[in-house]
């Protein structure tokens, strides 16, 4: 008996050692056949289509086989060439972009909105959020986990267009950051990139804001004070109670605003991109490079003052991620969403003589804004036919009978 128990086992032990060699074998040849059909598809070109980028009427008579992905000499995407003609002459101050209406919405499952501080950002997020489920994407607020990182490393651009290329489901993506060019880090093998917008508002009223929020945001006030407490006893609370006039007249350190000095809270480095030269003030070629970009990579800019046309354009331009926003943003359920100011403290209108003392230091602020709000409105003329009602009111049969007072009291009475 113990002879016969030992055999059994023995063989026990020798059928599993079997099943798994065979599992193994079977997993193996999965895996082979696998790599080898995906080599054929991407050695096929079969995973590369037009894109929706008016540029690509430049190249119509490629083949589209032959055309690759990434922006290089050798392979270049549609309209690459003409976008690097014009970068090679921002520098010259003759260089000058002009706004159209063209829809640069790439064919994508993507939207990057890198948000400018102040600008309205949660009236737009909260769209997002709500439009996603009727129009089947997924919304992804970044976590900011440390100070804003909106000067990012060629490392760090490279992992968002890896994160977004990870994402097979349509997915919105918001953030405090300067433009990505997508493009330039997305894989050899990714033929889309995100679309990208923005929103803008008028330079004074955005830098009214952002000396307001400093004193009303709890965490930043408190900091803020506790810093030139540190320095000199008294002038944190000296400081709280600063009015943005007096600031701007007497020329404060806060509304100076000298050329030269990095700045992270104007919209001209969000729309310039990932280089040191966007974040200096008064740096033209920072402002040629922006409006090239709003121009060339962005599918919409809105301005914040001109919200309905902002809501039209999103509309027709990136239906995929804002179709029926409009009627979203007006109905009872997104009242509380609606853009609100939510500076607390109540502060006198600025005088005439500091409005104009600011307007001369955001001259180029005021620059970008004007060139954006012509965008806009070339391309609100261009979606605007598809606004208007296409069935015309029924004429009237006859004139409207005009009720004497004698009328009208009858039909008083009768009620």
């Amino acid at each position: 008996m113990q002879f016969i128990g030992t055999k059994y086992h023995r063989n026990l032990g020798a059928s599993s050692v079997c099943d798994l060699l065979r599992l193994l074998l079977y997993v193996l040849l999965v895996l082979v056949l696998k790599v080898f059909a995906v080599s054929l598809l991407l050695s096929s070109g079969l995973f590369r289509q037009q894109p929706a980028d008016d540029t690509s009427a430049i190249l119509e008579n490629i083949p589209w086989k032959q055309q690759q992905t990434t922006p290089s000499i050798r392979t270049p995407e549609p309209g690459w060439h003409q976008k690097q003609e014009v970068l090679s002459r921002l520098e010259e101050t003759s260089t000058s972009i002009v706004a159209t209406a063209s829809n640069r919405t790439p064919d994508t499952l993507w939207l990057f909105y890198n948000r400018i501080p102040r600008t309205g950002g949660h009236t737009l997020v909260a769209l997002l959020q709500t439009l996603g489920a009727d129009l089947d994407y997924q919304h992804q607020e970044h976590a900011y986990r440390t100070s804003w990182q909106r000067l990012l490393s060629a490392e760090e651009q490279k992992n968002l267009a890896t994160w977004f290329e990870y994402n097979l489901w349509p997915k919105t993506y918001d953030r405090l950051a300067l433009f990505v060019n997508f493009t330039a880090y997305r894989s050899s093998y990714e033929r889309q990139r995100p679309a990208t917008v923005t929103l803008l508002r008028d330079p004074i009223a955005q830098f009214s804001s952002q000396f307001h929020h400093r004193r009303t945001h709890t965490d930043t006030a408190k900091k803020n004070m506790a810093a030139r407490e540190k320095q000199s006893p008294g002038s944190g609370r000296r400081w709280y109670w600063r009015g943005l006039e007096a600031c701007v007249l007497e020329e404060d350190d806060e509304c100076l605003l000298a050329n030269g000095q990095p700045d992270f809270q104007r919209s001209i480095p969000f729309l310039c991109g990932q280089h040191q030269r966007c974040l200096l003030r008064g740096e033209r070629w920072a402002l040629q490079r922006a409006k090239f970009m709003v121009e060339y990579e962005y599918s919409v800019v809105g301005v914040l003052e001109e919200w309905n046309n902002t809501l039209a354009v999103l509309e027709h331009y990136l239906p995929a991620f804002l179709q029926g926003a409009t009627q979203r943003y007006w109905s009872i359920e997104h009242a509380e969403d609606r853009h609100k100011e939510k500076n607390p403290r109540k502060s006198k209108p600025l005088s005439s003589r500091a409005i104009r003392v600011l307007k001369s230091k955001l001259g180029l602020e005021y620059e970008l804004y004007e060139f954006c709000k012509q965008r806009l409105a070339l391309q609100y003329a261009k979606v605007a036919p598809l606004l208007q009602h296409t069935t015309p009111l029924p004429p009237l049969k006859e004139p409207k009978k005009q009720l004497s007072a004698w009328d009208r009291f009858q039909i008083e009475l009768n009620y």
